[in-house]
């Protein structure tokens, strides 16, 4: 009896391949995005931190714009909680040949250290290790030569410009790929990095110190370690300023000194060159000898020499005077992860967006595969009445009748569990992490298998797959064999609304009476068919809308919002003649459309709840009736144009969000040396990426007490290539006054960068939702085809054609599926903006309109899938045996 039983359970697993295979399917779909996207946030996370902890990457960072002294670093030292500190140097230059500006980094020995990916270290100063982003540039053995911004050989704070390449490296400090911060040197970008021996730099006081903590712990991008460093940082930055103020007055002192020691020199210097005057013209009155005159004058033109050494120095000694009494003076700065690392705060944020998307997209996903399944797991039990009653008839017991659903559901769920679980551990982490390792350099990404999460998708797949079976097999075994033995008699017929309304039902053909009547019949097949259709349009609208989203972003911003092209900034503490020499090269420059003075200075703003600052471009127009050429300020709700007044300032939206203001509230920045001011949101403007905070010359004042002054040119170019962009920044950070630029082309980048990322991520999902649209409608098809054997034998023997027959099936189907599509376009639009408001990272926001296109390739692909199957099941229904369909009852 048990091999009769065994050889049941086998034909039912041979002659229903296909349910078996959908289910299976279902199952891995489902498992595979949500183990996948709940693993890939934390895999992300992980691979960083053990590529920190490998490298001993440091938790802040200490720069100073004057160097750090002996007394300095030991104070630095004495900051609290510091564990280990080492200090170290850098210097910004030109790689020969281009604009490109390169950040030469001082070897470390204990913190922050570069990782060798080819070659060696430098040991020697004529050597360099570079980025190993330019071994598609440069091999071992080459020469490698940087210059300064007037292609000299000879680079202020280096001793050497020409290097033999010894080795390529990695640095935790420099994560992202290019586009590493700004500088005076070049195009005002650090493009790259490299390596070099710190006697190379011609000063021995450090520019910077590496730090970590003692009291902090959990890994790189906990709540715990980040707020803790946060914690530090706040409390050092506090001691620094202290610092930075004895540092200034100390420095003024010493600088006075030198002053006068100069001004005594020169006075020296002035009473031998009249004594020397007195004895040349003495020597020509007494006709002295050829030898004596040309002794003095040899010594006159020392003097002479001397006497304009003197005046450079007393220049040079003026210009720091009047920078520390005008300027900000000496600035120490400290900086944790999220700011001195750059790419760090960016790929936390990336793995973030995972999580978020993780916390959606999957669960729905995952839903409508349970959802499906449930509903064939209990067709099938319902299907297989009268075989279960003649099982009991021959006097199996109920274990034994019910044992093919429960091996059947079993191996459906845990082979699609396992499949799912085993790509979603390692294709989808790996693919997702691809397309972020574009932007930043992590060199090992480190899969790790969810046990909660694969746990939870095994289970749930095979109770999805086995219970529903089981309850309605155990219900149906409650009867007597004898009534199991016959059919299920068929539900009381009902009349439907329509039939109530003979003034339309009168019009309705035979056929589709008896697709209503069929609709409204099978009211469970219904709802299932609409919820599965709904739920994979819904996920298909949603992934089509977030490629949407991401790709209109850069236009709509460039071509709608920002019209500059890049920012020059100058030190407006420099010599009047330096500044003058500035604004010529700007007045002369080829190729500029239009161009207007403006304040710029980059500020900060830690949103409530959070441990991140976020960086703010402050620009104040000289001229504000010309502001709208070049940025367009536009409220984001009414489109109505913003003018910039006296009486408050204008913040863009994400900004705005982030923080919380509203219009005629207040939100309180920070200058580069701790100094905060608050200031009035008189508007909230429209912008797509970075965070801006515009005002007008008279509310500054206003705000910050002090008198206003440009430091900054706007201009709009001719020709808008990145190119050409370079170009002009590099012929602006030639001059001694410039600071840097600001290229409006770098926030392409980097939102282009983010796109890159989000887009391949939005492409794997969205092939999973085209596929679980498509198995989701063959499963359900499949179910009503198999439930209607007997129904579709009947309207063959009375002579319906095939197509009618089809068609009979069909007819119900594509209804149901236009019904889920449209309730699919309102679950979309819901799905949509709830991603979308997570998605973006925090310099960024998306447009959320979805188009008309990508409702209409949503509805169409599902409707494609529609007719795909019904082509597939119109092999099955001609296959239909009605002798054998027929006589099955008695």
């Amino acid at each position: 009896m048990k091999s009769i039983l065994n050889h049941n359970i086998n034909r039912e697993f041979k002659f229903s391949i296909g349910r078996f295979i959908s289910i299976i399917i279902l199952l891995a779909l489902g498992t595979f995005v949500l183990v996948g996207l709940k693993v890939t946030g934390f895999d992300m996370r992980q691979s960083a931190n053990n590529y920190y902890a490998q490298q001993h990457l440091a938790d802040a960072q200490v720069t100073s714009n004057t160097g750090i002294s002996h007394a300095d670093q030991e104070a630095i030292r004495n900051l609290g909680h510091v564990k280990t500190v080492e200090f170290t140097t850098y210097r910004d230059a030109v790689i020969k040949g281009g604009h490109d500006a390169i950040r030469l980094q001082a070897k470390t020995k204990k913190l922050s250290t570069n990782a060798v990916v080819k070659g060696r270290l430098p040991e020697k100063n004529n050597e360099i290790a570079l980025s190993n982003s330019e071994r598609h540039h440069y091999k071992i053995g080459d020469t490698f030569k940087v210059v300064d911004n007037n292609g000299k050989s000879s680079v202020t704070g280096l001793q050497n410009t020409r290097f033999t390449v010894v080795g390529f490296v990695n640095s935790s400090v420099n994560l992202q790929k290019n586009k590493l911060g700004s500088t005076t040197a070049g195009t005002g970008q650090i493009a790259t990095f490299a390596v070099v021996n710190k006697d190379v730099f011609s000063s021995a006081t450090p520019t910077l110190a590496e730090i970590t903590y003692d009291n902090t712990s959990g890994p790189a991008y906990s709540e715990k370690f980040e707020s803790q460093v946060q914690k530090n940082v706040d409390q050092a930055q506090s001691k620094l300023n202290t610092m930075a103020k004895s540092a200034t007055t100390k420095t003024l002192n010493r600088l006075n000194v030198q002053s006068r020691q100069i001004k005594t020199a020169q006075s020296r210097l002035t009473y031998q060159m009249t004594t020397l005057k007195g004895e040349l013209a003495e020597l020509k009155t007494s006709n002295g000898t050829g030898q004596q005159r040309t002794k003095l004058k040899q010594t006159q033109r020392k003097l002479a020499a001397e006497q304009q050494k003197l005046a450079t120095e007393a220049t040079t000694i003026s210009t720091a005077k009047r920078q520390l009494t005008s300027g900000s003076g000496v600035v120490y700065q400290i900086q944790s992860r999220n700011d001195f690392v750059a790419g760090y705060n960016q790929f936390g944020e990336d793995a973030d967006r995972i999580d978020s998307l993780s916390n959606s997209f999957p669960i729905i996903f995952f839903a409508v595969a349970i959802l499906v399944t449930l509903t064939t797991m209990s067709r099938m039990a319902e299907q297989k009445r009268i075989e279960l009653g003649t099982l009991r008839a021959l006097g199996y017991t109920k274990y034994d009748a019910m044992k093919v659903f429960l091996l059947y559901g079993v191996l459906a769920g845990l082979i699609g569990s396992i499949i799912g679980s085993i790509f979603g551990t390692s294709f989808l982490p790996t693919k997702i992490f691809e397309a972020y390792a574009a932007n930043v350099i992590i060199p090992n990404f480190e899969t790790s298998p969810s046990t909660l999460w694969i746990t939870i998708s095994v289970v749930i797949s095979i109770l999805v797959a086995t219970l529903p079976a089981l309850v309605v097999a155990a219900r149906s075994l409650r009867e007597v064999p004898a009534t199991l033995m016959l059919p299920k008699p068929p539900k009381k017929g009902t009349k439907v609304l329509l039939e109530r309304l003979p003034f339309i039902w009168n019009h309705f053909s035979f056929n589709y009476k008896v697709t209503v009547r069929n609709l409204a019949r099978y009211k469970s097949r219904m709802f299932m068919t609409i919820i599965g259709v709904l739920g994979c349009t819904a996920l298909l609208v949603t992934g089509f809308g977030i490629r949407d989203s991401l790709t209109g972003l850069v236009s709509s911003q460039y071509q709608n919002i920002v019209h500059y092209d890049l920012i020059g900034v100058y030190n407006s503490q420099a010599s009047s003649q330096s500044i003058s020499d500035y604004k010529k090269v700007v007045d002369h420059l080829d190729g500029v459309k239009s161009k207007t003075n403006v304040y710029y200075e980059s500020m900060t703003t830690r949103p409530k709840g959070t441990d991140t600052n976020q960086s703010i471009s402050m620009i104040v127009p000289q001229n504000t009736a010309q502001f709208g050429t070049y940025v367009t300020l536009q409220n984001p709700t009414t489109k109505a144009k913003l003018r910039l007044g006296n009486n408050g300032a204008i913040v863009t939206e994400k900004l705005a969000k982030l923080t919380g203001v509203h219009q005629g509230d207040y939100l309180t920045i920070e200058n580069v040396t701790g100094d905060k001011t608050r200031v009035k949101i008189a508007g909230i403007s429209k912008m797509y990426a970075g965070h801006n905070l515009y005002m007008s010359s008279t509310y500054y004042r206003k705000a910050f007490g002090e008198a206003y002054a440009t430091n900054a040119v706007m201009l709009r170019l001719k020709d808008r290539s990145s190119s050409n962009s370079d170009r002009v920044s590099s012929q602006l950070n030639q001059q001694k006054a410039a600071l840097t630029t600001i290229q409006s082309d770098d926030v392409k980048t980097m939102i282009n960068n983010i796109l890159h990322g989000l887009n391949n991520l939005v492409l794997i999902i969205t092939i999973a939702a085209s596929a679980l649209a498509f198995v989701v409608l063959f499963t359900l098809t499949n179910i009503n085809v198999s439930e209607r054997i007997r129904e579709l034998s009947t309207i063959k023997v009375l002579g319906f054609y095939p197509f009618e027959v089809i068609m009979y099936v069909y007819r119900e189907t594509l209804f149901l599926t236009l019904i889920g599509i449209l309730t699919g376009y309102v679950g979309g639009a819901w799905l949509h903006q709830y991603i979308m408001q997570t998605l973006p990272p925090a310099t960024a926001m998306v447009d959320m309109t979805l188009r008309w296109t990508n409702i209409g390739i949503s509805g169409g692909l599902t409707l494609l899938f529609s007719i795909l199957v019904m082509a597939m099941m119109a092999r099955k229904i001609s296959q239909i045996d009605m002798l054998e369909a027929l006589k099955s009852v008695d």
